[in-house]
This record gives structure tokens, sequence and C-alpha cells, in this order.
């Protein structure tokens, strides 16, 4: 039992954080490969759902991203991502055993952002630590499953064999300064099938004029727009703000959510920001809020949408 409450509280951890930072998804859509069912190694075949072993599609070779104008919200959280600042690297990645539930509603939706709403309900008898409760339901997220030794190409001079731990979470970081321009990932295949994937690595996001001061600025009610020089073609930009709650670990009352192509711009809601800050500030020290570039590809590995997302970043403050 204390073996599984750990397995639990561990899981829970990873996916609160993936809410409070990431896009929480269910989305199935692999861009370039859905419809072969034998497969295993095709390089650009536009119609291959079983493929296994596929490193040129979803835009994966040409330094894009799936996607269209518009923001492309539920993307698959079955994620390896990469994050490059200067002089860091930060690689991590998990594979749900199911679909993790959803501890938030989408209430609102303007331009590329959502309103995301808390939509935890009261179960009586209370759900156990290291569960929530939605619909009157007391929910745990699903365990990860191992792709095996995954082989990392272009993180750093030589491949990095990265292998998942206990749980089957991937982690690996590097504080050494090194430049990547693409980065490829090869599972050898476990619970899940062998497959590969490529992604570009985006340059930097370079803000123009004072992010903080802008949202410092802003009166009740007014629009933010974040602006940034030289928009990259091909590539999606991301940002997911929180409260004080959301930043520990907690469910937080109120979300923002954005996503969508590097136009170098992004408008962020005034009602929005107005809901944001209304609540859930009581931590006291919180505040911050990272927009991420990247580049990413998927592919299909059995029943699992796989994705590796490549990412650049740059944050900026503010605290009711």
């Amino acid at each position: 039992m204390h073996h599984r409450m750990k397995r639990i509280v561990a899981t829970l951890t990873l996916a609160a954080g993936l809410f409070a930072c990431d896009d929480g998804g269910k989305s199935t859509n692999n861009v370039n490969n859905v419809n072969n069912t034998n497969n295993t190694n095709n390089v650009n075949n536009a119609n291959n759902a079983n493929n296994t072993n596929n490193t040129n599609n979803a835009n994966n070779g040409d330094c894009g991203a799936p996607g269209d104008t518009g923001p492309r919200f539920g993307q698959t959280l079955d994620r390896f991502e990469l994050r490059v600042g200067d002089g860091w690297r930060v690689f991590s990645g998990r594979i749900f055993d199911g679909t993790p539930p959803d501890p938030f509603a989408e209430t609102a939706r303007e331009g590329h952002c959502r309103l995301l709403e808390s939509a935890l309900s009261f179960c009586d008898p209370a759900c156990e630590w290291g569960e929530f409760c939605l619909d009157g339901v007391c929910e745990t997220y699903p365990g990860l499953r191992s792709a095996g030794a995954l082989t990392l190409t272009g993180i750093a001079a030589v491949p990095v064999t990265v292998n998942p731990d206990e749980y089957g979470n991937y982690s690996w970081d590097n504080p050494d300064a090194f430049t990547v321009s693409r980065l490829t990932l090869a599972a050898a295949g476990g619970v899940v099938p062998a497959f590969s994937l490529e992604a570009c690595a985006p340059p930097t996001i370079t803000p123009v004029g004072d992010w903080s001061a802008l949202m410092e600025a802003r009166a009740a009610g007014a629009d933010v727009t974040l602006t940034w020089s030289a928009p990259v073609a091909g590539a999606r930009v991301y940002l997911r703000m929180t409260t004080g709650i959301g930043t520990h670990g907690g469910v937080s009352p109120v979300e923002i959510e954005c996503e969508g192509p590097d136009t170098g711009t992004l408008t962020l809601p005034g009602a929005y920001l107005d809901a944001l800050y209304a609540d859930g500030w009581s931590c006291g020290e919180c505040g911050d809020n990272t927009l991420r570039r990247y580049f990413a590809a998927e592919t299909q590995a059995a029943d699992a949408t796989l994705q590796l997302r490549v990412m650049s970043e740059t944050t900026f403050w503010f605290r009711p």
C-alpha cells in the first residue's frame, strides 16, 4: 500500500505540473500518419496508423508543428519535451496508461486564448489522498507506460541514453553550454512499441518592451498584448497562466491557456486576466508566467499518440 500511495502521489504531482504549465490534451491528431496498419519502418508514409518508426511525420523534418492558424488545444499528454535555455537543457517525458482526468472546464474562448475554471466538486465520502472529485466521482491519474530506453541525438555532443524511472517518468538535464539545432528521439520499445521522432529547436524569444510592466500598468478589464521580435515561420507558441494555488501543486480556481502560430504577438483578454487575479493568491510569492515557442512532431505507437516538443521560453511576472 505504501508503494502504491507513493506512486499515486508521484503521478499526481507530475500531472498537476502538466495542468499548471501545459495543455492538458486528449488529441489524437497525427497529421501525416493516419491509416496503414502494418508498416513499422516507414520514413514518410502519409497513411500509416501503426507506424512505430516514422521519422518524418507531422511536420517532423521541416521545422514545423501540427496545427493551423487557430489555437490547437487538447494536444496529447503522451509527450516528450526538451526545454532549451542559455546554458541549460531539460528533457522530460511520460506516456500515460489511459486518459488523465482534467480538473478544468473551458468556459470562454477569445482569439488564441481560453478561460479555464475548476471543475472540482464534492464527494461523500471524501476522496482519498492523491485523488480529486469530479462530478461527484473520486478520480485518480492513470499510471505510466514504458517505451524502453530512449536514445537522444542532438541534445549533447554524443547521443544520450535515458531510461525510465520506477514509475515510468523520463528525465535528463545538463547545465553545460551546448547549441541544440535538432533533436532525434528513438525509443527501443517496451509496453509501448518502438518509435522515433525528430524536431527542430526554435530560436529564443526576445520580448519587445517590458511585459511585466505591461501587466502592472493594466487597468481592470484591459487586454494585454505581448509582442516579440522575429517571429519564426512554422513555430507555435504556448502560454498557461495559473494562480498561486496552481504553482504550489493545487488546482487553481481559474487558469488561462493560449496557443497558436508564432506571429510575434499574443493578446491576453482583459476579462480573463480579471478572473485570474480575483482569487487564489494567498501564498503570496508566486506570479511567474512562461511563454514558450516550440516545434513539434507526432507519431502513433500502438494506441498512443506521441509527441516530441522542443521549446525555448521567456518569463514575465505579475502578482496581484
